[in-house]
């Protein structure tokens, strides 16, 4: 069950924000894009919890941490509107969560975080892959 997977991988996002002095957004995403659990911290700017949503949409759907979909969109020259999606994002701090290689779920973490997004993400990603 991927729904009380993602609440323990979001506390233990949280935990390692908190950890870090960093106030976050957090999303999880199943394997289709859809939103499982959410969570945003106290102070936490409400265009935060958007953004963690795209970013947790973009690994999940497109298979790849959004860091690498970023490079995919530099590398071929495109716009991120060719993908005709509006959902999808490029910005960092998107990763997808596989097991056996196939997708299961992406997390969107945003925030203070001087950069660490994905970093903080990828603290609750083993919860969602042992599931």
């Amino acid at each position: 069950m991927i729904e009380r997977a993602a609440f323990a991988a979001i506390e233990a996002i949280v935990a390692a924000a908190h950890e870090a002095g960093f106030v976050v957004a957090v999303a999880i995403a199943d394997a289709h894009g859809d939103l499982v659990a959410a969570y945003r911290m106290e102070h936490a700017r409400p265009r935060w919890m958007r953004a963690s949503l795209r970013k947790a949409y973009t690994a999940a759907v497109m298979d790849r941490d959004t860091d690498a979909f970023h490079d995919e969109i530099v590398a071929r020259n495109l716009q991120i509107a060719s993908y005709g999606d509006q959902m999808l994002t490029a910005l960092p701090g998107g990763i997808v969560v596989a097991r056996d290689g196939v997708t299961v779920a992406g997390i969107g973490v945003t925030g203070r975080t001087t950069g660490r997004d994905a970093e903080l993400a990828r603290a609750g990603a083993a919860l969602l892959q042992q599931r």
